[in-house]
């Protein structure tokens, strides 16, 4: 077994015989992945949509203390499942173009967009001269918020030079990532704005994978088809170069 395998021999070797598409290989793997990521995708309109309920109407920075000191804890609350939604979203962007000429960008921003929502939350609705190790709420918060855009701008590269969606959705979000983040955080009218481009992006992404990705409702002869084309493929790789990877 390749060390690359992550297990995966494993758990073919241990699946049931009677599984809706056959037995577990590397093929039905990540047909499963990719339909996963496929319905996930649609957590990036989503997200959109809860983040611009959320901030819209903001005049004030520092998001999101103001819900805070105003009271407003539905707000806050709902400022915080948004950037949930987007880092799903992120997931699923990662997982679709896991087998793309950009899965690179696609990985590092999902790890970049994680590290900054870290980062991020635990002092967003601090007040911001709180001293946190020498440094204070409101520099963490910027700097998490920062990471978190950076994340979106990478994820917006892949899916830029990805070849599978449409160059324009990936510049929206490489345009939304500084409003939905760092940029947002210190003027927050922006952060509306990027919700906006992240909105049009997602809704036009979201439609793309569904149809270049195989249809779940895929008949049994199909699925059967295609697990058989994959165990083929993968054992002429073997064959070839004694390894899958």
């Amino acid at each position: 077994m390749s060390r690359t395998d992550a297990g995966v021999a494993v758990v073919a070797a241990a699946a049931p015989e009677s599984s809706p598409i056959g037995a577990v290989t590397n093929a039905t793997w990540a047909w499963s992945v990719r339909r996963f990521a496929r319905a996930l995708m649609w957590t990036l309109p989503g997200y959109a949509v809860a983040y611009g309920a959320v901030t819209l109407g903001r005049w004030d920075g520092l998001a999101p203390l103001p819900y805070l000191e105003n009271g407003r804890v539905f707000h806050l609350l709902g400022w915080v499942v948004a950037v949930w939604l987007g880092i799903m979203a992120l997931v699923a962007l990662a997982g679709l173009l896991a087998a793309a000429r950009s899965r690179r960008s696609a990985a590092i921003g999902l790890m970049v967009g994680l590290t900054g929502t870290v980062l991020w939350l635990p002092f967003a609705a601090l007040p911001a001269d709180t001293p946190v190790y020498g440094l204070d709420a409101r520099t963490l918060s910027l700097a998490g918020a920062a990471l978190y855009s950076a994340g979106w701008l990478l994820a917006g590269w892949a899916v830029v030079h990805s070849g599978l969606f449409s160059k324009s959705d990936g510049l929206l979000l490489m345009l939304a990532a500084p409003m939905v983040g760092v940029a947002g955080q210190l003027v927050g009218p922006l952060q509306t704005v990027g919700a906006i481009f992240t909105l049009a992006a997602g809704i036009g992404m979201s439609w793309t994978a569904g149809r270049f990705v195989p249809s779940v409702h895929a008949t049994p002869t199909a699925r059967t088809a295609a697990v058989a084309a994959g165990a083929k493929a993968v054992s002429a790789k073997v064959a070839t170069t004694g390894s899958v990877n």
